[in-house]
């Protein structure tokens, strides 16, 4: 395949552009520059941790444990799984989705939260605004269809 493909409308112009995904993602990352961007307004001041409106007051995910405990489990992308119900309730093959995953290891032992979604779309906007992940979609055989995932960048 050719790096790049055009598709021309009936005047025979170029009107769209296909490429490998590989090639998007550089020219978007080439694009960005953060001085152009404000910050999420879930992010901490010092852009560490992400503020988990649903999570308790002053609770926090921060972002670097997320990403070690993602590491140590070998999860290079995750579908973010956010659900109104209790945790008990995610079927075991979920267990390691991202919703879940935030209310069973990084809220307080004992947390009365614990059975409130914490992977609200505030907090994985505030994730992708990071530059640690991405959002795309997945296929996981836990579900019937595609369904929206994280992925990390790095």
């Amino acid at each position: 395949m050719k790096a790049v493909q055009f598709i021309h409308n009936e005047a025979g112009e170029a009107e769209y552009a296909v490429m490998p995904i590989a090639h998007y993602r550089q020219l978007i990352a080439d694009d960005f520059d953060p001085s152009d961007k404000k910050p999420h307004p879930l992010l901490t001041e010092d852009m560490t941790a992400i503020k988990l409106p649903n999570g308790g007051p002053g609770t926090c995910l921060i972002v670097e444990d997320l990403i070690k405990y993602l590491k140590d489990h070998e999860i290079v992308h995750l579908a973010i799984n956010q659900r109104a119900q209790t945790l008990d309730k995610y079927p075991e093959d979920q267990e390691m989705t991202l919703d879940p995953i935030i209310r069973r290891e990084f809220l307080v032992e004992g947390s009365s939260y614990r059975n409130t979604m914490q992977a609200s779309g505030d907090v994985v906007d505030a994730l992708v605004s990071t530059g640690r992940f991405r959002r795309t979609k997945k296929r996981y055989d836990f579900f019937n269809r595609a369904v929206n995932a994280l992925e990390l960048t790095e």
